[in-house]
């Protein structure tokens, strides 16, 4: 086999093997030293690895509704902060804690939540007492 046929090969190898490294996003894209409050009826709610996601419904300034896609921690995480499944479902209206985007986009990075039943979870954000 020659060189150059043998680098190639390496060089896929190497290449194969960082591809996941690639695929997750960080969340740099967050302000965590600020935090942001709404609320909102539940559209979807996805409680997975490697961090779930969101999309809360709120009433927007002209009277209609809204819809924002936020993201937040693995189940772990949510797990060790008192989340257990169904303790929030599609149709509760909630309150979310966040970090919001950098951009001023809409959106975040949801840090904590209260219930419908008033049950609170979440983390403590950064500077926060």
């Amino acid at each position: 086999m020659n060189k150059a046929r043998f680098a190639l090969i390496a060089l896929g190898f190497v290449a194969g093997a960082t591809a996941p490294a690639f695929a997750h996003h960080s969340a740099q894209m967050f302000n965590f030293m600020k935090r942001s409050e709404l609320s909102g009826v539940v559209k979807e709610i996805r409680v997975i690895n490697p961090h779930m996601s969101l999309t809360l419904a709120i009433d927007a300034e002209n009277g209609a509704t809204k819809e924002i896609a936020f993201e937040g921690h693995s189940v772990n995480n949510f797990y060790r902060a008192g989340w257990r499944p169904n303790m929030v479902k599609v149709g509760d209206h909630i309150k979310i804690e966040f970090a919001p985007r950098k951009d001023g986009k809409d959106g975040g990075f949801v840090v904590g939540f209260t219930t419908a039943q008033g049950q609170e979870i979440g983390f403590k954000m950064p500077g926060a007492s």
